[in-house]
């Protein structure tokens, strides 16, 4: 069954400054994906540090920040998304005179992160990229690449495992009212369904859930899904599922 996800009411956990949250993990039952969210106000970053095995996707949602590499800072604007292999260095930094909204994906999970094993605060050392690193961070806009169009759905698929994303499929969708899509199950494979705007019905199971702006369903293995665009406004989804 679909499980509700909501940003205000997920656990805090400290790495560097801003507002970080874990809305999936372990801790709730996940085993190969996570779900975080982040608030950056200006100048505020997320310090550079890196994942044994795991690799991160993460989506502006609003405004802007850049990927920091060292000394190498890459902007991302709302709207796109980063992809980080292991081991690369990486951390985020608001370099903008704005707020910035960020959710990010990890496939496996590094319980490492969560437990202040990657602060530098904690750890007393800040990890860099060795001289002359050519990095292999991918940044790309969510709708990139050909778009399906059934009824009044449009959907993307900007990063999966024939793009060179072994570890995670990403998927955008934008919902007219009334529009609907469905993914089937697998019995191998956790999904975690966001809301960037508006309001849908998430149903996987028996009980569906009504996900607004900036909610979500965490749906475990071998649930089929079905998300549907009652509302009378438009609405934006991503899907990250961990392959």
């Amino acid at each position: 069954m679909a499980t509700l996800l909501s940003a205000k009411q997920a656990a805090v956990f400290q790495m560097g400054k801003g507002d970080s949250r874990n809305l999936v993990g372990p801790a709730m039952g996940a085993q190969g994906i996570t779900l975080n969210y982040s608030v950056f106000q200006p100048g505020h970053e997320f310090p550079q540090h890196f994942h044994d095995s795991s690799a991160d996707i993460f989506v502006v949602l609003e405004g802007g920040v850049s990927v920091r590499q060292g000394d190498v800072y890459t902007p991302i604007n709302e709207g796109e998304f980063a992809y980080v292999p292991s081991p690369e260095v990486h951390g985020t930094v608001n370099t903008t005179p704005a707020q910035a909204i960020l959710i990010s994906f990890q496939a496996p999970p590094d319980l490492a992160l969560y437990r202040g094993e990657r602060d530098p605060s904690q750890t007393g050392t800040t990890p860099r990229p060795p001289e002359n690193h050519k990095t292999t961070v991918r940044i790309d806009r969510l709708a990139s690449g050909e778009v399906r169009e059934q009824g009044k759905t449009q959907a993307w698929t900007p990063a999966s495992p024939a793009t060179g994303t072994a570890e995670m499929r990403l998927d955008y969708y934008e919902l007219a009212p009334n529009a609907r899509v469905q993914t089937p199950a697998s019995p191998d494979t956790e999904a975690i369904w966001f809301v960037w705007s508006g309001a849908v019905t998430i149903a996987a199971g028996d009980e569906p859930v009504r996900a607004g702006r900036h909610e979500g369903a965490y749906i475990p293995p071998g649930e089929a899904q079905t998300v549907r665009n009652d509302d009378n406004s438009p609405a934006r989804l991503i899907r990250c599922e961990a392959v």
